[in-house]
């Protein structure tokens, strides 16, 4: 009962949100960013929590266990691998590659060469860090900027993936066609992503994904990104997986409340409050509101 009144308590001052039109506060906003631009730092502190001091060289298994920064896992990692039926030797474009937890796992599992790329310079700077601590630098290749502009050359990959950073971009279709032209012919995309399920009901629905978007873009339906695919020239098909975003996100804002005290201990009081803002409200979307679920992508290129 107690931990049932602890989680109560800490999820009522989180779900409030200030609307206007088409913004967020600027509280929400600053907060918003603060989770994004300075999160990165965290996966030393928690490699230090495994024994390693700076500039150990690493052992992927461990830094596996805290870099896969998107839902599931490595899950998502190894569906990508069976579905598109990567080799050893090919070429992949990861999209959104953050601190390149998911770039590392799949060129030592597939035995693959991987371009990680992210647009957070931090983000850039850190997975690199990671990467060369692995001794990887030989696999995985980073890169730093704006996907979209990003000069990918002609026919350069077998294969794309990305793991929850698409919903980011705001011309999808553009990005799509970029990567379309970066394939080589017969060339596979897999994605992960977040989907609106229904319409919005209320201001308080509104104002929710209004806080998880960072209000710059919309959010699409499964239906729309698999029609924007096949503009793009990509034959489509679509698995939902909302039921997995809705055991994932429950999951992870009550294992947070629950180790909210060792938590604080690590990462400081405003970061975990921050963090558990955004874990509820991703938690209420995919759950209690029914608004947002998953979609799992895979496209050929035609």
């Amino acid at each position: 009962m107690q931990v049932v009144r602890s989680l109560a308590r800490l999820t009522r001052p989180i779900l409030t949100f200030q609307r206007t039109k088409a913004t967020i506060s600027n509280e929400d906003h600053k907060l918003r960013q603060f989770i994004i631009y300075h999160h990165v730092e965290r996966i030393y502190t928690d490699l230090k929590e495994l024994g390693y001091r700076d500039n150990d060289p690493l052992k992927l298994a461990d830094l596996t266990t805290l870099d896969q920064w998107h839902y599931n896992g490595t899950e998502p990692v190894d569906a990508a691998i069976k579905l598109l039926g990567i080799r050893e030797g090919a070429r992949v474009l990861d999209v959104g590659s953050g601190i390149g937890g998911p770039s590392r796992y799949l060129a030592h599992k597939a035995k693959c060469h991987v371009t990680a790329s992210e647009l957070l310079p931090d983000n850039h700077r850190v997975g690199q860090d990671l990467t060369s601590r692995c001794g990887m630098t030989g696999s995985v290749k980073h890169m730093c900027g704006d996907i979209t502009t990003t000069k990918l050359g002609k026919e350069e990959f077998d294969h794309v993936v990305s793991f929850q950073a698409v919903y980011y971009v705001e011309d999808k279709l553009r990005l799509f066609r970029h990567l379309s032209n970066s394939l080589k012919p017969g060339g596979t995309i897999y994605f992960e992503e977040f989907c609106r399920l229904k319409d919005i009901k209320n201001s308080e629905e509104q104002a929710a994904l209004d806080f998880f978007l960072l209000c710059l873009n919309t959010l699409p339906t499964h239906r729309d990104y698999k029609t924007m695919l096949e503009k793009a020239g990509f034959d489509v098909t679509v698995q939902d997986i909302s039921d997995s975003y809705r055991e994932f996100t429950h999951q992870r804002w009550k294992k947070w409340v629950e180790q909210r005290d060792r938590s604080v201990r690590l990462y400081g009081e405003d970061m975990v409050n921050s963090w558990l803002k955004l874990y509820v409200t991703a938690r209420n979307l995919c759950n209690e509101f029914g608004l947002m679920g998953g979609g799992r992508f895979v496209a050929r290129k035609a």
